[in-house]
């Protein structure tokens, strides 16, 4: 062999074994593996129903220890100010008027008066479809209301498409769950299809549900581990609680004696709700699967007013898109990625922000063309500097004379108006977030730069049903 072969040949065996040495390090330390999600959803828990958000009567151990060992953030906001619009937007990433969901799925009459399907199309962009391809196991558990589900009539009037999709066609592996087609609880305990009887109708769902969602999350974990163990997954925790109507037990309602009707039962259900989502988190530590695994805690909208509940110092209830209505508590857990008992009050936030978010972290991408409405906050999750680099959106059409029916926020400003420009208020955010002051007559400029990006962002959206083409 001449000189420049065997140079040629010592040349080539030494990227061979640096090759192999690559291949090996990579065997002993491969990447992280994705983490596990469990996303638990409350229904009309107010900014100030925790004691963690500074709540003096409530008394919830396990969401104050979730915050301990995690992030609080002061400043997150549902895409609605009532419960169906804000599930869409944690389910598309989209806000909800560009699937025409602009109120509560209710009676298949009142959906029609309100130009709104009676379902959210199967056709919509899903986050548990996105990651359900990427290899995640996905469960739906609890309350849906993105249409069809348990009964067809409710007080004597149609509800409920019978044509609804089952839920199990949006990427879920698994769905039991109430106001959704799918398997649900007869009596608190587990039935293989649809109730005949709508939810409000069975005392035993009213007393017990947040128990049931929870004792099938646990079985859904305790199932993971053992038959799909090294699978990412997610889970939607999804609670009819601490929405009425309520039936406490004595026993719930004792340690709340002195307060007064409605607040006593409200707070003897947040308490009770505590309590499940603690044996939940007890299982993710008992299975090992703690250190893997997001867990999110909110609202899907601000509490309901005369129903017990608080807004704290925050302007108005459900139903309003003033900051009671739609700015609610989150709390991020995820150890050694989310800084712990640490509280963020500068991070401007929005469950739109879920889909891109969630997506990033499990390596999930969503339909070709997707484009989510929010954006993607990982770094406000780990803790790092983060500011919100476009406006946040909400569309109430439904709002009658509660309150106007357009609002954007961008940075400390909030403008709400109709969409003929009439009802203009301002607030600065910063400086009164309770929105005591409307100061529109002395910012004109700022007036007119957030009524043009609302009049640009409107006619974005889809026509309503039945308004023409």
């Amino acid at each position: 062999m001449n000189l420049i072969a065997d140079k040629y040949v010592r040349g080539v065996s030494a990227v061979v074994l640096f090759l192999a040495a690559c291949a090996t390090v990579g065997a002993e330390d491969p990447s992280p593996p994705r983490p596990n999600f469990v996303f638990f959803y409350a229904d009309d828990l107010g900014y100030g129903d925790l004691a963690c958000y500074g709540s003096q009567v409530a008394k919830t151990p396990n969401l104050d220890r979730l915050a301990a060992e995690g992030t609080r953030f002061t400043q997150f906001y549902v895409s609605h100010c009532v419960c169906s619009p804000t599930r869409c937007s944690a389910l598309t990433g989209h806000w909800p008027s560009r699937h025409r969901i602009y109120a509560h799925l209710a009676y298949l009459k009142s959906n029609r008066q309100r130009h709104m399907p009676n379902y959210l199309d199967v056709k919509a962009p899903s986050l548990p479809r996105g990651l359900q391809r990427s290899g995640y196991r996905t469960a739906m558990i609890g309350k849906w209301h993105l249409g069809g589900g348990s009964g067809q009539e409710f007080r004597g009037s149609a509800i409920n498409d019978p044509n609804a999709p089952a839920v199990v066609e949006y990427g879920f592996d698994l769905a039991r769950t109430t106001f959704g087609n799918s398997q649900t609880w007869k009596d608190a305990e587990p039935w293989p299809e649809p109730h005949d009887v709508y939810p409000y109708e069975d005392p035993g769902w009213q007393r017990w549900s947040s128990r049931a969602v929870a004792e099938e999350t646990i079985r859904f974990l305790e199932d993971h581990v053992k038959e799909h163990r090294g699978e990412p997954f997610y889970v939607n925790v999804w609670f009819k609680d601490v929405h009425t109507p309520f039936r406490p037990t004595a026993e719930m309602l004792e340690p709340f004696g002195a307060l007064p009707e409605p607040s006593r039962t409200h707070y003897a259900m947040v308490h009770f709700m505590d309590a499940q989502i603690g044996r939940v988190l007890n299982t993710l530590d008992e299975l090992g699967l703690r250190d893997q695994t997001v867990v999110v805690f909110s609202s899907d909208n601000g509490a309901a007013k005369g129903r017990g509940g608080s807004n704290g110092s925050l302007r108005a209830w459900k139903w309003w898109i003033y900051e009671g209505g739609i700015r609610v508590p989150l709390i991020v857990r995820w150890p050694g990625h989310v800084p712990d008992g640490r509280t963020d009050e500068e991070s401007v936030l929005s469950i739109v922000d879920f889909v891109p978010t969630f997506c990033r972290l499990a390596g999930a991408s969503m339909p070709e063309g997707y484009q989510p409405d929010g954006l993607d906050v990982i770094d406000a999750l780990e803790g790092r500097s983060f500011r919100r680099g476009q406006p946040l959106f909400w569309h109430h059409p439904t709002a009658g004379r509660r309150c106007p029916k357009l609002a954007v926020r961008d940075g400390a400003w909030k403008l709400l108006m109709d969409p003929d420009g009439s009802r203009l208020e301002l607030y600065d955010l910063a400086a009164d977030p309770a929105e005591q002051r409307d100061v529109a007559d002395r910012h004109p400029e700022i007036v007119e730069r957030l009524k043009t990006m609302l009049l640009g962002w409107y006619p974005t959206l889809p026509r309503p049903y039945g308004t023409g083409p």
